[in-house]
């Protein structure tokens, strides 16, 4: 006998949307009571027993209170905010039991180094699991992070080039040089751009515009996304089983398995040329892409440079950047067609940087009203619904009294994005907002799209700010200075634009569809500017 366990979300509306069910064995779910017996002994031990506890676990399972959290997070966190206003506090997640920590602990715990994002993120995303093998990454002494520190900060101008050059191949592409309207789906439109884009700067020109490769990375992530929270719903001990099973971890591992067929003969092809090169007494060639700053990175730390660290680190990074950027990229696509009275002032401006300072990294900085527009929207529908996630890694005691345990997991209330007292009308969206903000002192600093601070930190906050954010924000502001001078877009009649709600997770709405056209008239021409 089995137990069907589906995992509906809500949009903001109360619209259900159901990630695939997955069956749950009965003696699975025997395993879960006693593990959980077991749990709540030890939680009933310990000192953060005292703080309320919201959406509690029955006595024999927390399954209930985690498919609980899946449909509706955010009502959880705004109903305890109104009743227990700048107070910790104890709630079961999707993932786990975690203590959501008040707003005020920002600046004290953002870079507390006895609390880690990359360990936190190693154990919600299984990176000792199989299928999960690239989110092991972030377990090794800052690889991933070291490598996008020293590469993609900085957005030179030959990486804005390629990132145009593919929004540009993309955009005709998948959407066509018609001037009639036309029906897409919009959050394959968002991913194609941003995929071809990211492959572009992580593989270079091999590689990028391989279609299987695309659909490996395209494959993964969709199939990421409801395994992970699948096996989230079975203790720790039976993960590794349940993983062999479900069929989203048999997709990604499949799809593991096509990446290394597509890189295993770059990396031949690349290292037989360094070999001639050095054998011959020339210089060794050198690749400005993502394989090439990974086997520097590898071979100073002494790591193996194979195809096992290579596919692992292109899907994982890949990944990241897909899932989130995508999702940027999506929801403002939905803003700006339901406020069509911003579109052609951020138009005028794009005309204008682009003809006076040509297409390079001072004229995406000095698109001042298209980044307060991304960060705006950022503001509204992060990425998640509580932030700043953390793995406590020995025991601390915060200034307000409480003390943290070695093991135990946190967030953070992001009120701060919709606070009241710091953004005016802030359940509204001002493509201005931002834009007026940087002409208040200190303004230039804090309001930019890629800039983080207690009251804005979709990008997190702090010493674990997602240091992939510059190539993020050039990224989507290349797409969308391509997709508003050639294309005019709605959104479908009747289509529900509201993001949804995936327990921690606040994603653009997978459903949107949109009428789409090119404009007669394309005031530039980006292969010439």
């Amino acid at each position: 006998m089995n137990s069907s366990s589906r995992f509906p979300a809500t949009g903001p509306d109360g619209t259900q949307w159901n990630i695939p069910s997955v069956e749950i064995p009965s003696c699975l779910l025997v395993a879960c009571m006693l593990v959980a017996i077991l749990t709540y002994s030890w939680v009933s031990s310990n000192e953060i027993k005292d703080l309320p506890y919201i959406n509690p676990t029955g006595f024999f399972s927390s399954i209930g209170a985690k498919k609980a959290f899946l449909a509706s997070s955010t009502n959880f966190v705004t109903k305890t905010r109104e009743k227990l206003p700048n107070r910790p506090y104890r709630i079961m997640t999707e993932m786990s039991e975690r203590i959501i920590l008040p707003p005020g602990t920002l600046d004290e715990i953002r870079n507390e180094p006895n609390m880690s994002f990359a360990q936190g993120f190693y154990e919600d995303f299984h990176g000792g699991l199989a299928a999960f093998e690239p989110m092991g990454l972030m377990s090794q002494d800052e690889l991933v992070q070291t490598v996008v520190k020293k590469h993609l900060i900085k957005v030179p101008l030959n990486m804005v080039r390629a990132l145009s050059d593919e929004a540009e191949y993309i955009t005709s592409e998948a959407l066509g040089h018609s001037l009639d309207w036309h029906e897409k789906e919009l959050s394959v439109v968002a991913m194609d751009i941003i995929s071809h884009q990211v492959s572009r700067i992580f593989l270079g020109k091999e590689l990028c515009r391989n279609e299987d490769w695309i659909h490996a990375t395209q494959e993964y992530t969709h199939n990421w996304f409801p395994a992970n929270f699948k096996l989230h719903m079975f203790p720790h001990f039976l993960r590794t089983f349940v993983c062999w099973g479900l069929p989203e971890c048999k997709v990604m591992k499949a799809q593991l398995k096509e990446a290394r067929r597509i890189l295993a003969p770059v990396i031949d092809q690349r290292r037989e040329m360094k070999r001639a090169a050095v054998a011959a007494g020339r210089e060794v060639p050198k690749f400005d892409d993502a394989l090439e700053w990974l086997e520097e990175e590898a071979t100073a730390r002494g790591l193996t440079y194979d195809e096992t660290l290579v596919v692992n680190f292109q899907m994982f990074t890949t990944l990241v950047a897909i899932h989130t950027t995508t999702d940027l990229l999506q929801q403002a696509m939905v803003d700006l067609a339901e406020h069509p009275e911003s579109i052609q002032p951020i138009r005028e401006e794009i005309i204008h940087q682009l003809r006076t300072g040509g297409l390079s990294k001072s004229s995406l900085y000095n698109m001042q009203l298209l980044d307060s527009a991304l960060k705006e929207t950022q503001r509204l529908k992060p990425v998640e619904t509580v932030m700043i996630r953390r793995r406590v890694q020995s025991d601390i005691r915060l200034s307000n009294g409480l003390t943290l345990k070695k093991g135990q997991r946190t967030f953070v209330d992001p009120y701060g994005m919709r606070d009241p007292a710091v953004y005016e009308n802030p359940e509204q969206w001002d493509a201005t907002r931002f834009f007026k903000l940087r002409s208040q002192p200190g303004g230039a600093n804090t309001a930019q799209l890629v800039c983080v601070t207690r009251n804005h930190h979709a990008f997190g906050y702090g010493e674990h700010s997602c240091p992939g954010r510059f190539f993020a924000a050039a990224g989507v502001k290349v797409a969308l200075c391509h997709l508003l001078m050639k294309y005019e877009w709605k959104l479908l009649p009747g289509t529900n634009a509201n993001p949804v709600v995936v327990g921690g997770a606040l994603v653009a709405n997978p459903t949107v569809k949109i009428l789409i056209r090119r404009r007669a008239e394309v005031e530039l021409d980006f292969a010439s500017i």
